[in-house]
């Protein structure tokens, strides 16, 4: 008959059993030195060693203080996980938006302030200003300038500025029997607070357009515009600029413009390149 096989477990030792089994295993290096009594033992029989032990290997307690460690560190992670949706659940701080169309309708009260007194001063040469004043400052304002009769426009932006004034109480802004007129209101000068923080790096370019401009009439300021507008696609298609194709491009941009005369658009042109009203890219 066979002998059962007697299987022994930690539980079926005595303590004397225990220790002298763990000694057992020391002294044949199946089980690390842990402090340096049996570092001093374990090199008389294996010699000195290269290997660099840990220094929490000969506290015996290392384990213990290990699975404390990992508990700290995981209370700490929930803690910032908590932390974190706390900041995320806070309700976002108003400020004032500084967009685009805002600073468009900073841009348009400033020149309707230097320019409501001015008999020629409606829509047509509003948006042509504004949109040179854009232009030649490449202030980058987002606008949708798209081919009209009368040259570039941004026709919502135009209209949403009249209603934004309004409501702001900047200007009133008024439909007459030879166009719109912009009469300023009682909070136009709030405006002007926004408007140096916003342009002050453009304030003197867009003062030389405004008093370029100023006394000129409407014709003039769509003729500029519109030499303008071409001119700026033309160096995009990276063709060579001559008078010649400007006011080609100029006649072609709609059937409106065939009242311009040629001569008239040639002087137009060096008014231009005078005052640096062209574009560059």
């Amino acid at each position: 008959m066979m002998e059962k096989e007697i299987k022994y477990t930690p539980s079926c030792l005595t303590k004397k059993e225990k220790d002298a089994l763990k000694n057992d295993l020391k002294h044949f290096g199946y089980l690390l030195p842990t402090n340096d009594e049996e570092l001093e033992e374990f090199e008389k029989i294996y010699g000195t060693t290269q290997a660099m032990f840990p220094e929490h290997l000969k506290d015996s307690n290392f384990l213990h203080k290990k699975k404390e460690a990992k508990s700290t560190k995981l209370t700490s992670i929930q803690n910032k996980s908590v932390e974190k949706k706390t900041v995320a659940n806070k309700a976002p701080v108003k400020t004032l938006p500084k967009n685009s169309y805002f600073r468009r309708l900073v841009l348009a009260a400033e020149i309707a302030s230097q320019l409501h007194e001015e008999p020629t001063f409606g829509h047509v040469k509003f948006v042509k200003i504004q949109y040179l004043c854009e232009e030649v400052c490449n202030m980058q304002l987002k606008s949708n300038y798209t081919k009209f009769a009368a040259g570039p426009l941004d026709y919502k932006s135009m209209y949403s500025i009249d209603a934004e004034f309004k409501k702001r109480k900047w200007f009133d802004v008024i439909k007459t029997n030879y166009g719109f007129r912009y009469e300023p209101l009682e909070n136009l000068s709030a405006y002007k607070k926004y408007y140096l923080n916003y342009f002050s790096n453009f304030a003197s370019q867009i003062n030389t357009i405004i008093d370029l401009l100023k006394r000129e009439k409407t014709d003039f300021c769509e003729a500029v515009a519109t030499l303008f507008a071409v001119w700026k696609e033309n160096l995009k298609n990276k063709n060579r600029i001559t008078e010649t194709l400007l006011i080609k491009d100029f006649y072609a941009w709609s059937e409106a413009k065939k009242r311009f005369k040629e001569k008239y658009l040639s002087e137009t042109i060096n008014w231009m390149k005078e005052n640096n009203i062209f574009p560059v890219i």
